[in-house]
């Protein structure tokens, strides 16, 4: 039996209407799961519970501390990259433990990358095609 293209028309349709939700949950993929660099992934892991997941160091345990902002030049030892690199490896006496041992030196660097993201110093790691 041969079909009419007058009663292909609703599957055509329905394909359609399927392919077109297809394409918008691809677009919406980029809001549900946002790229996430191996330094933010790490930062996350090892850092945020204190600092937040800004870097605003508005935690419940650091809120009003403000070597715990991590956006702003309050820093123990300065802002920059290598001072931040000793601080997350070396950490601050009573107050930050150090990672050296805990994190490999790609993902302290990584970590350092991640928060001068934070702080403005550098853009963001693009999403990898």
């Amino acid at each position: 039996m041969k079909r009419s293209p007058t009663r292909l028309r609703p599957l055509r349709a329905v394909a359609c209407a399927g392919g077109l939700a297809a394409l918008a949950l691809l677009s919406a993929c980029d809001q549900l799961f946002p790229y996430r660099s191996p330094g933010e992934i790490v930062y996350r892991k090892n850092c945020a519970e204190c600092h937040g997941l800004d870097g605003a160091g508005n935690t419940p345990n650091y809120m009003g501390n403000a070597w715990a902002d991590l956006r702003d030049n309050e820093w123990h030892t300065g802002p920059d990259a290598g001072a931040i690199k000793a601080v997350v490896e070396s950490g601050v006496f009573g107050e930050m433990p150090g990672y050296t041992g805990k994190l490999s030196r790609e993902e302290i660097d990584q970590v350092v990358d991640y928060v001068r993201v934070l702080r403005g110093d550098k853009a963001p790691e693009p999403r990898p095609q």
